[in-house]
């Protein structure tokens, strides 16, 4: 049976379809799919003998039987050596790219934590150079030749780069007063309970030539005390000093309300800068003032001095009261005869000649 030709290309065809199924497949796969194709191929052959026992004889159906069982085993046995191999070396080189991936992101979040919790587990402080300031509570140092960010503990200045904040008041001056006094400069800094915040900066109290930079932000009234348990070692110093600032003035205390606990508070700054407008109002009255000068000019040359000129002073002529009866018969008569102009009283005077009823005829 062995020699016959369909026997042989039997075993071809099963030889082929093995080496796909192991070349493609993982150890359970081919396990699994050479099981199916062994069942499948015993039930076809035990179908046809049931209903044409004169294909598959009853003694065929037995030695095929056996000889299937047979192919399974050898065939598994010759899938289970590559098959393994392939799926040991697939699973091992993904176990070794989940652990090292979990490791690579264990040691990043981590080391930063273990450096600094090195050093403040010893001295509690680490000295490091200022290479940038970002704003008035945030710069930038060197440490151990990398780049970290520091977040100064229990302050906070008014925004000057929040993405969604405009520039608040006091925000440039914090900024630029920071910047005059740390850049390029050799900090200490000093740790609380927590090392970093939820942004990965540093914590810390920063100190330069032996003055807190964080006492001296409250002290100028460019910062506000901002307490965030467990960091609270100087927040009893931090409230007495900005006491003081309010106390003076100075600042973020210059605005009224403009600092409270839970921030800065931006409406109150455009209602107080909408208070300047009203205000402008008493300007103009400067410029009023100038009013009585010229009042006081006017004063030395009231035409009070023509009074005594006023022309009633003709009265004199008046005075000659000889009743004569004058008559002008229009005001061209009374110019002819300079007379005019001829006040009521004046011999000559007529309401016909005053034809606006002022008393002055012919003026």
């Amino acid at each position: 049976m062995f020699r016959s030709k369909k026997f042989q290309i039997f075993i071809g065809i099963v030889a082929l379809l093995e080496i796909v199924i192991i070349t493609s497949m993982s150890l359970r796969e081919a396990f699994g799919m050479n099981f199916l194709l062994a069942s499948i191929a015993v039930i076809i052959f035990w179908f046809f003998g049931m209903f044409k026992p004169t294909i598959v004889r009853w003694g065929n159906r037995k030695t095929i039987t056996k000889y299937s069982a047979v192919m399974f085993i050898i065939l598994f046995l010759i899938a289970i050596p590559k098959a393994s191999f392939s799926e040991q070396a697939t699973d091992q080189t993904e176990r070794h790219t989940e652990v090292l991936d979990s490791y690579v992101l264990k040691s990043e979040i981590t080391q930063k934590n273990a450096e600094l919790a090195s050093l403040s587990m010893d001295a509690k402080a680490i000295e490091a150079k200022v290479t940038a300031v970002t704003d008035g509570d945030t710069f930038t140092v060197n440490l151990n030749g990398k780049s970290e960010k520091v977040r100064l503990i229990l302050i906070d200045t008014p925004e000057t780069k929040h993405p969604s904040k405009p520039v608040q008041p006091f925000g440039p001056e914090a900024s630029e007063f920071t910047s005059k006094l740390l850049t390029n400069k050799t900090v200490k800094l000093e740790f609380d309970v927590s090392e970093r915040d939820q942004y990965g900066r540093i914590l810390a109290y920063a100190y330069v030539n032996d003055e807190m930079v964080n006492e001296l932000l409250l002290e100028k009234g460019l910062a506000r005390v901002a307490v965030f348990p467990p960091d609270v070692k100087y927040v009893d110093e931090f409230r007495k000093i900005q006491k003081k600032a309010q106390a003076a003035r100075r600042g973020i205390w210059s605005i009224e309300d403009y600092a409270t606990d839970k921030g800065f508070d931006d409406a109150v700054v455009a209602k107080a800068t909408v208070k300047p407008t009203a205000t402008v109002k008493p300007s103009p009255k400067p410029t009023a003032t100038p009013k009585p000068v010229p009042v006081q000019t006017k004063k030395p040359t009231p035409t009070k001095k023509p009074t005594p000129a006023p022309t009633k002073k003709p009265k004199p002529k008046a005075t000659p009261q000889p009743v004569q009866d004058v008559y002008y018969k229009n005001c061209s008569a009374v110019r002819a005869a300079g007379a005019a102009p001829i006040y009521a009283g004046e011999p000559g005077y007529s309401k016909k000649l005053d034809r606006d009823g002022d008393g002055v005829a012919c003026e």
